[in-house]
């Protein structure tokens, strides 16, 4: 069974039974201790431990706790956003994006053009193989990819009908 962190479960009222470290899951701040944030594999959200996770709360941690130290009300902005690449061989991959209220997808991936979501495709394998370099040369010296928020995009994304995105009623004249 996947844990936190001991140290999380040695420091008394820190963390929960599993060694998480508890926290409102739209600002990333503790419920044990008000001057206390994290993100990652550390915390309790209910959302894949995906390294795409820890980079998406990344944005919301910075916000909130600039917002925390100038005595201002954080904001509730994780949405649970979560994007991952499934190798399945070949020189083929899957890829699938998803949040705390939407399960992944069928679509195309950021937008309407992009990679394809719930498919097995070589553009996939292709994307992964981009966004390893992405990852070592551009986030983790901190620089952001254009375009890709912290939040789910929908554009790209094929909703059930009951979704409001395609229950939108036109204006008559």
């Amino acid at each position: 069974m996947h844990s936190g962190a001991d140290y999380v479960g040695r420091s008394e009222g820190l963390g929960d039974d599993l060694n998480f470290v508890p926290v409102d899951k739209a600002t990333l701040q503790s419920t044990a201790a008000d001057n206390i944030f994290a993100i990652g594999d550390a915390t309790n959200v209910p959302a894949s431990k995906a390294g795409s996770v820890t980079h998406f709360e990344g944005e919301v941690l910075v916000e909130n706790i600039i917002r925390f130290m100038a005595g201002r009300e954080l904001k509730a902005l994780f949405d649970g956003h979560a994007n991952c690449f499934i190798e399945t061989g070949f020189g083929k991959a899957l890829l699938i994006d998803f949040n705390y209220e939407t399960e992944p997808l069928p679509g195309h991936f950021p937008a309407k053009v992009g990679m394809p979501l719930l498919k097995e495709s070589r553009m996939n394998h292709l994307g992964k193989l981009m966004f390893q370099w992405f990852y070592w040369h551009a986030l983790l010296q901190g620089r952001d990819i254009p375009g890709i928020g912290a939040d789910m995009p929908e554009a790209g994304k094929e909703f059930p009908e009951t979704h409001p995105e395609n229950n939108k009623e036109t204006a008559s004249v």
